[in-house]
């Protein structure tokens, strides 16, 4: 395998109808703010001819060089020969050797390559679940054809429940906030901080490709998203609900009038992110508005076993210290 560092530029004229979020500027620049993290592109060779390429990013953390593929999320790599053939785990070893990291993260999904790139012995302990809405007509179609029965009468159940469907701006980002806040701690895990949202918001602002949609009910936010949207492909990033409302299905109904903008703006597909496996109501309640699930191929390489000890140490240590309540609750607290 060939594997070199390549320019934008060289490939600009691809990547004008690649619509994964990990190769757009804006999530390039909020990569930078958030995290310090630098985005390069490589390209894997034949000859002199480029075969696949894919981005990649770059930083220092907890004294250890890091790259990953991508940034926290998932994206695919993209294909010019569509009958090319990449094994992960070589192309494991030559990005270490590429950019001299310590640590790799490899984090890839295949809706549009699904052979092109082999994931024998990947982990395999996240999914995402895709809507295509390539040959949808209107919503009302969509409604009655593609969402489950259920789903579709607890849609309704909200249409007559008062819900008001609105559009949120930058200056609602702290009701956002509190509710996002609310609902992380209700799972039982740790919240952004609120400089998080704003540096994402930032990123975006110049192509205002970034929405937070919302539902209120009896004028109280009970239910929001957070997505981007590139090219024809919208990203769910976050979703927070009040616990206390559903019993109405404020969540059904905001997905609804989500679906429902999505198609009248041409897109092509929705994507609610990544779940855990272990998390299967969760994926099936995605599926119920009639997405698609796609497994999330995840594996760590390493320079040599010292980084890889020093590695799982931090992570270990550093999960300790930002969830202490909630290992001290399962430590002392179990049935």
């Amino acid at each position: 395998m060939d594997l070199k560092r390549i320019e934008k530029k060289d490939i600009d004229g691809y990547l004008e109808g690649v619509n994964y979020v990990a190769y757009s500027d804006e999530f390039a620049k909020f990569a930078r703010s958030a995290y310090g993290s630098e985005r390069s592109f490589a390209g894997v060779f034949e000859g002199n001819n480029l075969k696949a390429f894919f981005p990649f990013f770059e930083r220092e953390s907890r004294r250890q060089r890091v790259v990953e593929i991508p940034l926290f999320i998932y994206t695919e790599i993209f294909f010019l020969d569509d009958k090319f053939i990449i094994n992960g785990f070589e192309l494991g070893r030559e990005l270490i050797k590429l950019t001299g990291c310590d640590v790799l993260r490899l984090n890839i999904y295949k809706p549009n390559f699904p052979e092109n790139f082999k994931t024998e012995g990947f982990h395999d302990i996240f999914t995402t679940v895709i809507i295509p809405l390539e040959s949808v007509d209107s919503f009302e179609d969509y409604l009655t054809n593609s969402i489950s029965r259920n789903a579709r009468s607890k849609i309704y159940k909200g249409q007559s429940s008062g819900f008001e469907f609105i559009v949120l701006a930058e200056k609602d980002l702290p009701e956002f906030y509190n509710l996002y806040c609310e609902h992380i701690k209700f799972l039982g895990s740790v919240p952004h901080p609120v400089d998080y949202f704003q540096k994402i918001i930032d990123a975006h602002a110049a192509n205002k490709n970034l929405f937070m949609f919302g539902v209120r009910h009896g004028g109280k936010l009970v239910a929001a998203n957070l997505f981007v949207l590139n090219n024809d492909y919208l990203e769910v990033k976050f979703l927070a609900d009040d616990v206390s409302e559903r019993r109405l299905f404020p969540n059904n109904f905001l997905y609804a009038e989500m679906i429902k903008w999505a198609i009248n703006e041409g897109v092509k597909f929705i994507d609610f992110g990544g779940i855990p496996n272990s998390m299967r109501s969760n994926i099936e309640f995605k599926k119920s508005f009639g997405a698609e699930e796609y497994p999330i191929y995840t594996q760590y390489f390493f320079k040599n076993f010292i980084h890889q000890l020093i590695f799982e140490l931090n992570r270990r240590f550093f999960y300790l210290k930002k969830h202490s309540k909630l290992v001290l609750n399962k430590l002392f607290f179990r049935k």
